[in-house]
């Protein structure tokens, strides 16, 4: 096992928000946080979790300024108030400074872990995060919260998990999946699939989309949003996402596309 990949995103947002305090002055709220504290928490944080995962070498990846996904649903992530803790950016250029980081604009830190994991070249490498969604990935997992050791998500199992995800969608990421679809009832519709044939997998979750009066289109739009990145789908050559489809064929995305609307609204 060699190369960590960590989720720099909440390494730094856990280390700025641990150090930030609000306090009232002459009737207002006052934000302030030790920057300082704040960047040797997310550097020592760097180090014990790659260690941790029994890895030598570092890769830390972290979100870019816009996100592919919004082009399949607006809203996606759209229930996020408030913003950062005050420490964070600072925090992540000191990361960014003291290790070999990784940020691609249109991606998520997520999609970036993603596809290092299922490239060859980085076979060895474990995902180190404490975000449940990254099981979604096959590959070695590590989470520094929870596991003894690195533990190893087979394509069935990611497969499984991916169109769990699908079904029950995510209130967090503001998709919210199939209507009235939780973890058990997911877990009824998916029964006995082995998360091997794709094909099997989608004509249960489309089928529970139908009994709902939705259709395939509202299925896919959820499993495309739900879906972290592999190498299989992302064109690095291009800077084009392949959106997955049932057929076999995906649409692509351009990023340069994603960023010049963003920019643009």
């Amino acid at each position: 096992m060699t190369l960590a990949l960590l989720d720099g995103d909440i390494i730094a947002f856990r280390a700025a928000a641990a150090v930030q305090k609000s306090y009232e002055f002459d009737g207002e709220t006052v934000v302030d946080a030790d920057v300082s504290e704040a960047i040797q928490g997310a550097l020592e944080t760097v180090q014990a979790w790659a260690e941790l995962a029994r890895c030598r070498d570092i890769r830390v990846l972290f979100t870019g300024p816009h996100n592919f996904r919004k082009s399949v649903l607006p809203t996606y992530k759209g229930n996020r108030k408030g913003g950062k803790p005050v420490a964070y950016f600072e925090t992540v250029s000191a990361v960014k400074r003291c290790f070999h980081c990784q940020e691609v604009d249109g991606l998520e830190a997520d999609d970036l872990m993603g596809i290092l994991a299922t490239t060859p070249k980085y076979a060895d490498s474990v995902i180190v995060t404490l975000d449940k969604d990254l099981r979604t990935i096959p590959g070695l997992h590590y989470n520094p919260v929870k596991d003894t050791r690195p533990i190893r998500v087979t394509q069935a199992q990611a497969n499984l998990k991916w169109l769990t995800q699908t079904l029950t969608g995510d209130p967090t990421d503001n998709y919210s999946g199939c209507p009235n679809i939780g973890a058990k009832r997911a877990e009824a519709i998916l029964e006995g699939w082995s998360g091997e044939s794709l094909s099997d997998g989608w004509a249960r979750v489309v089928g529970a989309y139908k009994t709902k009066k939705l259709t395939e289109r509202d299925a896919l739009i959820q499993a495309r949003v739900a879906r972290i990145l592999t190498r299989a789908d992302y064109d690095k050559s291009n800077r084009e996402v392949l959106l997955w489809s049932p057929e076999g064929e995906p649409e692509r995305v351009a990023l340069r596309d994603v960023t010049r609307k963003v920019r643009g609204n």
